[in-house]
């Protein structure tokens, strides 16, 4: 019962974790192209904006397979 209540709440955390990443991600960009580059055309903006997403989902990429890796789910297409 123990392991399963730690489970959830290693899960919550990730959750969580998500969420505030990918909304710092949408509104620390859109700050950024809108107040900081004012000398940029929309291309090289589009490029910035791009670039925060690709770090972004990285980030969640690395918390969500170390997750996984530790409870044994990243064997599932050896079995």
């Amino acid at each position: 019962m123990e392991k399963v209540s730690q489970m959830q709440r290693g899960l919550m955390v990730r959750v969580v974790l998500s969420i505030i990443t990918l909304a710092a991600f949408l509104a620390g960009s859109l700050i950024f192209v809108g107040f900081y580059t004012s000398g940029y055309d929309l291309f090289q903006k589009i490029v910035v904006i791009l670039v925060a997403m690709i770090i972004a989902f990285a980030a969640l990429a690395i918390v969500w397979v170390t997750w996984a890796g530790r409870r044994g789910m990243m064997g599932w297409w050896r079995d």
